[in-house]
């Protein structure tokens, strides 16, 4: 499988959500080669472990590195990480929500928790899934699934994330969402399809608030027209 090669946009549109909180213990996970590692490495942070199933692909001598296969719990104490960053990684697991469940476990109270994936609550994700039956980036997973594992891994998406399921999960756990962010925000090129975007995107926002629906950022910008979603979260104790 290719090395993932980010957005130019989505490790800075991380760190500006997280800002430069005081130095705490850091999990990356899954960590790839650890280039988002490097960059928080960079902003003076020191006390960081990185987590991913291949150590053969990790390139950074700077931070402590645990080989661990996301399908069984994680080889950390509860209460372990002040900050816990899981970039791109969801998607590639048979089973995303359990990690998600164990990247609770191990955040502190108070710690904060930030969880990037391929969004499929845009409204270009919703008209794909309505008229052909794909989410984006989730392409390979229809056309041959047989070896969809074997596309670069920026392709080889096998679980799409529902948002609200995400919620759930978050808040099982007690970690309550606090802002979304995307890393680029997609408009099309022809004037008529961003006429029917916004339309579209218009009607979205007008039936949550007739129905008076929950929100959490689902109406924004970011969710209707983002590429990648960027949710941060606050643990405030098991519930």
């Amino acid at each position: 499988m290719k090395a993932y090669v980010p957005d130019e946009n989505l490790y800075p549109a991380i760190l500006e959500l997280f800002g430069q909180p005081p130095n705490g213990k850091i999990l990356d996970a899954p960590s790839g080669q650890g280039a988002f590692a490097l960059e928080l490495v960079k902003r003076g942070y020191n006390n960081i472990y990185c987590s991913d199933i291949n150590s053969d692909d990790f390139r950074l001598d700077a931070v402590k590195f645990v080989q661990h296969d996301a399908q069984n719990p994680l080889p950390f104490p509860d209460n372990y990480f002040d900050y816990i960053f899981s970039v791109e990684g969801l998607e590639h697991f048979e089973a995303p929500f359990f990690f998600v469940k164990e990247l609770c476990r191990v955040l502190k109270t108070s710690g904060r928790v930030y969880i990037t994936t391929p969004n499929t609550f845009s409204v270009d994700a919703r008209i794909k899934y309505l008229l052909s039956g794909y989410f984006p980036r989730f392409k390979a997973l229809m056309y041959n699934p047989y070896k969809v594992m074997e596309q670069s891994v920026d392709q080889a998406h096998i679980s799409p994330i529902y948002f609200w399921q995400l919620n759930f999960f978050l808040s099982q756990a007690g970690v309550k969402i606090t802002r979304i962010s995307t890393n680029n925000l997609l408009y099309k090129p022809q004037w008529y399809k961003r006429i029917i975007e916004n339309l579209i995107a218009s009607l979205i926002r007008n039936n949550i608030k007739k129905r008076n629906f929950p929100d959490k950022g689902a109406s924004s910008g970011a969710v209707l027209f983002g590429d990648c979603l960027i949710v941060e979260g606050i643990k405030q104790g098991y519930i």
